[in-house]
């Protein structure tokens, strides 16, 4: 899967990089096999935000979340995002065996 990294307010680290995309490659491994990801890293106020957006053929997928810690964000936004990858899987498979 093809990644995208933007920072606002952030200086670009790499740790960070590797860590998210090491979880995004876990929490992928539910439906993904091509696409492209968008990872967006900022601060506001004492707070770090993370937001994913990942388009593939099938569907389009969006998940934001905030922490005092950016690392606990970007796990609170794979954990959402592995939550709906979840879902639209579910669906996939029970249409596939309904028919």
């Amino acid at each position: 899967m093809k990644s995208q990294y933007s920072f606002k307010h952030l200086d670009y680290s790499e740790s960070l990089v590797k860590y998210s995309e090491t979880k995004l490659d876990e929490v992928g491994k539910f439906l993904l096999k091509e696409g492209h990801c968008h990872v967006y890293f900022w601060k506001e106020h004492h707070e770090f935000y993370a937001e994913v957006t990942v388009n593939t053929r099938q569907k389009f997928f969006k998940a934001t979340a905030r922490a005092p810690d950016i690392y606990a964000a970007t796990d609170l936004v794979c954990d959402k995002l592995e939550k709906q990858f979840i879902k639209v899987k579910e669906v996939y498979t029970s249409h596939k065996k309904s028919a």
